[in-house]
């Protein structure tokens, strides 16, 4: 009985990690780093020769926002979890 708890609980606990998505800046957009310039004339030739790119990580419960650079291949496999800005 209680590995039965055990596995129940575990198939239920949601952690803060899981609850997030990632919305691409895109060419654009605004930088992330608050330069005023758009990402396409800042940030986005150095990411584009790196094959990285700029994400805010959104946490679907709080709303808090993070700047990330991803890797694209990194992003690819977690295609799952981005979302356009209009979702």
């Amino acid at each position: 009985m209680k590995k039965i708890l055990n596995n129940l609980l575990t198939f239920f606990d949601t952690r803060d990690d899981d609850n997030f998505y990632y919305v691409r800046i895109e060419r654009n957009d605004k930088c992330y780093c608050n330069s005023g310039k758009k990402y396409k004339s800042c940030h986005y030739p150095e990411h584009q020769k790196k094959s990285k790119v700029a994400v805010k990580k959104i946490n679907e419960t709080s709303g808090e926002e993070t700047i990330k650079v991803m890797r694209i291949k990194t992003l690819r496999k977690e295609h799952f979890r981005v979302k356009s800005h209009f979702h």
